[in-house]
């Protein structure tokens, strides 16, 4: 496949179909171009100006309007009405009648009547005018409601009163085989128009295509992936884009000089100069071609900016300056790290500690204030002046002030330092000085508010680790006591058949509860690893809890509970696991069965809020609720702080675990007897 599409034959042909669609399309907008021409030197004007029908057409229009032009001047002056038979059969197909006075015109008996019942008619009369045409306008309607008439002879300027009388009037209709005529040229010059417009966009499409195809494999040949040049490549850039200018502008250029020749000369000349311009067309076009063809090649060789003047001058300044840049960067760096050498020095020690530096500073201000002073004190002197001392006494004092207030603020921030080194985090910096020392007070009091909330979770760390142990510890220990006291009772000979039933049955029981005790603890361990797979899709969240309480139905029989569930009638699409989720509400409705008082309500329901979907559950416990509802959902934690009812303390740990990874929020929230949880999702569009 590579082979023909790189081969010198395909691209040859490519080549000739693109001047072959110039060439198609030059001549076929010429001889468009020519006919409308040759229309307009005839009718003066074009059969067809891309109106949308016959009857919104301006050769309809324009048929009205030469009559009247020429029926008004010829009724309004003698010297014209002898060409106007001439004028009218030359300017309009249809019937018209004017009359002015005693001077009548016309090439038929034209009533009012008669014309309004034709498919086009103009009636004007003095004061009123109208007609049935789209889009018609004409100046003699307002000459025919004016005193006075205006009108040209040889040039010259002539106006006369008109007085009208009754029955003046000028009457123009054009019936249907009248306007047939023009309908047909319409048609041809709209036929004309569009399918020359219609080809020269399809070859348009073709060389466009052909051309792409050039610009892929141009410099390409079958035998390797190599860029072949050629003699023209070797042209600079600057040169290939003046010559593609010069071609484009003269060709241009002599297009508009020999449009304007052909409209001032005959047929035979505009036939020539339309296959002259063609031509002229396919050369420029076939030379540009090669010249963009040869730009396309040194781009695809990298050897664009190698042939180019500007480019490569641009590339030599931006070198330059990178040098240079380059070399006062390493300027710079070798100073300062000379400058760092001599860390150790008498600069370094002096501006090291940070009071030296103020006292430095100072001192510094000071000195330049004494002198000040000094100078006004013998301006003082020798012309009496107190003043001036008295300011630089109370400027002294102000600056005093100042230092002071600035050391002691700096101690006061070495001493909290000290004292959150020693564990006094509850320490807090007040009345500090503004400025600098206020922004360091307030980020010191939050260094030790953060580090004492720090220490309370790992306080608390350290207990909820000590309590999973035990709790673990216990879980496991007591299934496995069981189990292993009702072995040795089955090891002994003087059991009962009923006896080892019920000692087998109950070490089955302690077993399967080892199982599940140890299945929820691999399924945690895996979702809050990340090693779980979590699969999302929409659901409903309506289905969702109508299914997990179809499914639990007999047990929250059993338990002699009566359920309150308040679901809205349309659908409320979630993305989360199906199977994940079905598994946290079944431990949620598990734990309303376990824990929930006999004989209360159990709440569900879904609701939206706020664009999310909110599955709540509340029931009433039948025990004293007195943990701490954020620590409910850790492993191993038990509402039941004795443990004595069936449950492992995983149930609600990992139903928050598969919410929290299926993108959900899960809260918990105890108020007195009343235990609620709520799963939110965001809802989906």
């Amino acid at each position: 496949m590579k082979k023909v599409m790189r081969s010198p034959i395909l691209k040859g042909i490519a080549f000739v179909v693109c001047l072959v669609c110039v060439a198609v399309a030059g001549l076929t907008l010429g001889n468009a171009t020519q006919w409308f021409y040759e229309k307009s030197l005839e009718g003066g004007g074009f059969p067809y100006e891309m109106d949308a029908s016959f009857d919104e057409s301006d050769i309809l229009n324009r048929q009205f309007s030469s009559a009247l032009s020429i029926l008004d001047d010829a009724l309004h002056s003698t010297d014209l009405q002898q060409y106007v038979d001439q004028q009218m059969e030359a300017s309009f197909a249809g019937d018209y009648y004017a009359k002015l006075g005693d001077v009548v015109l016309k090439n038929t008996d034209l009533t009012r009547e008669e014309a309004e019942k034709s498919p086009y008619y103009v009636v004007m009369e003095p004061g009123s005018h109208y007609n049935n045409l789209q889009n018609f306008v004409s100046y003699q309607y307002e000459t025919w409601d004016q005193a006075t008439y205006n009108y040209y002879i040889n040039g010259a300027a002539m106006s006369s009163e008109q007085t009208y009388q009754q029955g003046d009037c000028i009457l123009l209709r054009l019936t249907e085989e009248q306007a047939a005529v023009l309908r047909a040229e319409w048609e041809e010059g709209r036929d004309i128009f569009n399918g020359a417009l219609t080809k020269s966009i399809a070859v348009f499409f073709i060389a466009l295509i052909a051309f792409i195809y050039l610009l892929f494999v141009t410099g390409r040949r079958p035998e390797d992936e190599e860029v072949h040049l050629v003699l023209i490549d070797r042209m600079f850039v600057e040169l290939n884009l003046c010559i593609i200018g010069g071609t484009v502008i003269g060709t241009a250029a002599l297009v508009l000089i020999g449009l304007e020749a052909v409209f001032f000369s005959n047929n035979q000349i505009i036939v020539v100069m339309t296959k002259l311009l063609t031509a002229l067309l396919v050369c420029a076009f076939a030379l540009v071609m090669e010249l963009l063809l040869s730009l396309v090649r040194n781009l695809k060789n990298r050897t664009f900016v190698e042939r180019s003047f500007i480019l490569r001058a641009v590339r030599w300044c931006w070198r330059t300056v990178r040098h240079i840049c380059r070399w006062f960067m390493n300027l710079c760096k070798g100073i300062w790290h000379g400058v760092g050498r001599g860390k150790d020095g008498l600069w370094h020690k002096a501006f090291q500690n940070y009071k030296t530096r103020k006292v430095l500073i100072v001192f510094g201000v000071y000195s330049a204030v004494l002198a000040f002073c000094g100078v006004m004190l013998g301006v003082m002197i020798d012309f009496g002046w107190g003043t001036p001392f008295m300011l630089g006494i109370g400027w002294f004092a102000a600056a005093a002030w100042l230092l002071i207030r600035r050391i002691d603020g700096f101690d006061c921030v070495v001493d909290a330092l000290r004292r959150l080194r020693g564990g006094d985090l509850t320490y807090k910096l007040t009345d500090m000085p503004e400025g600098v020392f206020a922004s360091m007070a307030d980020d010191i009091n939050s260094l030790g508010d953060g580090m004492q909330i720090a220490l309370q979770n790992e306080v608390r760390a350290e207990r909820m680790k000590s309590e999973l142990i035990t709790n673990v510890s216990h879980d496991l220990k007591t299934p496995l006591t069981s189990i292993l006291n009702y072995s040795d009772l089955l090891c002994q000979e003087h059991l009962t058949p009923e006896e080892a039933n019920d000692y087998a049955k109950i070490i089955h029981q302690k077993g399967m509860r080892l199982k599940n005790l140890t299945s929820d603890l691999f399924d945690i361990s895996k979702v809050q690893s990340g090693a779980e797979r979590i699969f999302c899709e929409r659901l409903d969240a309506c289905t969702l809890v109508r299914q997990a309480l179809g499914e639990q139905d007999q047990s929250i029989g059993d338990g002699k509970l009566t359920l309150k569930v308040d679901l809205p009638e349309h659908e409320v699409p979630i993305w989360a696991d199906g199977k994940k989720m079905s598994r946290v509400m079944e431990n949620l409705i598990g734990n309303c069965i376990k824990y929930a008082m006999p004989g209360t309500r159990v709440f569900v329901s879904v609701m939206e809020q706020e664009g999310n979907a909110v599955i709540e559950l509340k029931n009433i416990a039948n025990y004293a609720m007195d943990f701490d509802a954020s620590e409910i959902t850790e492993r191993f934690v038990r509402g039941d702080a004795a443990r004595s009812t069936e449950g492992s303390g995983l149930g609600l740990a990992i139903a928050k675990s598969y919410v929290e990874a299926c993108g959900g929020a899960f809260a918990v929230s105890v108020d007195g007897d009343l235990f609620k949880v709520q799963i939110t999702f965001a809802i989906q569009p």
